[in-house]
């Protein structure tokens, strides 16, 4: 089971905050005083590791402790985000639940640590979580075959991920370990298994012997051609929005 959580409450600024981690170091009463210190501490991290109009990722240190900090800046830019939020989890919220749970199913990924969400008006307006930062390098198509076998160990221990091109992973000292779990699902549907694998076959093009052709067998081929409809759907809207003059915004 994942990790009992406890909820701050700042009902002034409208933050709510989940902890998920006893011994994190700034949680207590003197944190709780310095919160908005600690939101300019994470608007400003030590590192930039990623900015785009999706999100923003970096890292700061707390003692000796390294933790990475994604924003998710489409739940502040997008009015629908911010009204589904009022019914449905943000993306915080799933990015928190699957990082939780897959740690709990033993999947190497980084372990939440706390999950910050601002509410105006019964929406949430800002959505920040916070990791325990995994030291590793980053992988290539050259790390294929230990992607492929981390993405199987997932599918046996009843999660899909998803995303699963090499920049979503990272080699740790234990292994693999994927970094960005926000797409990841619970599921043993053999379609979506193989919907994976079929995804993977871009960057890997030996990825169905790594994986074993015998386990997939017809449904790699029935999720090959449904990814190559989806692909051919991604590339006529890209192509209209270019020709109405429409800024692409992601995929």
């Amino acid at each position: 089971m994942p990790d009992k959580s406890e909820e701050i409450r700042f009902n002034q600024a409208g933050w709510q905050v989940s902890v998920h981690e006893n011994g994190f170091q700034p949680v207590g009463p003197d944190w709780v005083n310095e919160f908005s210190e600690m939101l300019i501490r994470l608007e400003n991290p030590d590192t930039v590791l990623k900015h785009d109009h999706r999100g923003e990722v970096g890292t700061f240190d707390i003692g000796e402790i390294k933790y990475v900090i994604k924003k998710f800046t489409l739940q502040e830019t997008r009015l629908w985000f911010r009204l589904a939020s009022v019914f449905f989890p943000t993306l915080g919220e799933i990015a928190c639940r699957n990082g939780l749970e897959m740690a709990s199913d033993g999947i190497k990924t980084p372990r939440p640590v706390l999950l910050m969400q601002q509410t105006h008006n019964r929406m949430i307006v800002s959505s920040w979580l916070v990791y325990r930062f995994i030291e590793g390098r980053s992988m290539t198509e050259q790390d294929g075959e230990d992607i492929v076998r981390f993405v199987k160990g997932m599918h046996k221990s009843g999660w899909l991920h998803r995303d699963p091109h090499p920049g979503n992973f990272i080699l740790t000292p234990e292994g693999v370990a994927t970094i960005d779990p926000i797409r990841a699902r619970q599921s043993r549907n053999r379609y979506l298994r193989a919907y994976d694998v079929a995804l993977m076959a871009h960057d890997m093009p030996d990825v169905l012997e790594i994986y074993g052709r015998e386990e997939l067998g017809f449904w790699f081929s029935a999720a090959k051609f449904g990814h190559s409809l989806v692909r051919t759907y991604r590339h006529l809207k890209h192509g209209l929005r270019r020709m109405l003059g429409i800024r692409n915004s992601g995929r």
